[in-house]
């Protein structure tokens, strides 16, 4: 990811990981909007995080749409997934690998010592690609999502 314009590793080619802007918010709408495991984020706050200068928010661009985001934040040595969703359409073709790739890069460019997220307990598909990636289970949050109540999965990743 250090020049944004590297293609997929191990995925498909064609998936561009670059920093989110603010004509991808539109398009990030769209995948939350379909997304319904993901947090549901609105518009505006979307658009004051970018314009804030988010440096923790990417999207992956496959074939000219964008795909998928990540968003995180780093605080000391810890970097946090907030939120990340692939749009229906291009699951399973490698965009989440390539996001989580690039945010770990970034992590560990950073000096970061590990990295967490919360995902919801049903969410089978995201927790196997996290486990693929290095990812465990810390922890359990019980009653954490709304719409439907569910437990949230604490996994954590320890870099080197």
């Amino acid at each position: 990811m250090s020049n944004g314009k590297e293609e997929s590793k191990g995925g498909e080619p064609g998936i561009l990981v670059r920093k989110l802007a603010t004509r991808d918010v539109s398009a990030v709408v769209a995948i939350l909007h379909e997304s319904p495991e993901a947090a549901a984020w609105s518009r505006d706050s979307l658009l004051r995080m970018v314009s804030a200068g988010g440096a923790s928010m990417w999207v992956a661009d496959r074939d000219g749409s964008v795909a998928g985001f990540l968003i995180g934040r780093s605080v000391a040595d810890e970097f946090e997934i907030q939120n990340m969703a692939v749009a229906p359409d291009h699951r399973r073709h490698g965009v989440g690998s390539k996001l989580l790739e690039s945010a770990l890069e970034f992590s560990h460019m950073a000096g970061i010592a590990g990295v967490y997220l919360e995902v919801r307990a049903s969410n089978a598909r995201a927790i196997a690609l996290y486990n693929r990636h290095g990812f465990t289970e810390c922890g359990r949050r019980a009653g954490y999502y709304r719409d439907p109540v569910e437990d949230a999965i604490l996994l954590s990743l320890a870099l080197a």
